[in-house]
């Protein structure tokens, strides 16, 4: 979307989009319910790679989380943002996206006050190639396996996002 200004799709209580916005004037002190999505991303391993998000980032800067997240456009399907989103974020392909919490919802605030609000369906994918993130999206990365994340989570939950945990507790019936 080099060169347009990235939109999010507005969501009413039940789900309902109901308009656009700009996803630079979004994300502040009373973020109405948008649209998003949340993927983790498996290599042949079966380890799940999780990144920690970048200084840079508005919300949340330098916690850990799942492998990517991002905000289908107006009239994108999942399945394409996905794929945008991997390719910006990570640097790399993906394949065989699952779509796991199709229903998962949550809300959050930040340490400044900023405030997630989103309707966030839940997806797995398989890595293609090598990851080459973006310094702007990812300070580092690590695979971790499936076990000692949970077992990290529950050490240390204040080092991962709110998502990530309302989220693995879902997948992971924890």
């Amino acid at each position: 979307m080099a060169g347009t200004q990235e939109l999010v799709v507005l969501l009413a209580d039940d789900g309902t989009p109901t308009g656009t916005a700009p996803k630079a004037s979004v994300h502040d002190l009373d973020t109405p319910l948008h649209l998003a999505f949340s993927c983790f991303l498996h290599n042949d391993a079966g380890e799940v790679l999780m990144t920690r998000r970048a200084l840079s980032k508005r919300t949340w800067p330098g916690v850990w989380t799942n492998s990517f997240c991002g905000h289908p456009g107006p009239e994108e399907p999942f399945a394409a943002a996905i794929e945008r989103r991997a390719r910006q974020e990570l640097g790399c392909a993906v394949t065989d996206i699952t779509e796991v919490l199709p229903d998962f919802r949550y809300r959050a605030v930040d340490a400044t006050g900023v405030v997630e609000n989103e309707i966030c369906p839940v997806f797995t994918a398989r890595l293609v190639g090598e990851v080459r993130p973006s310094a702007d999206e990812v300070a580092e990365f690590a695979w971790i396996a499936p076990d000692d994340l949970g077992r990290a989570l529950a050490a240390a939950p204040f080092a991962f996002s709110p998502w990530l945990a309302e989220e693995w507790a879902q997948l992971s019936g924890e």
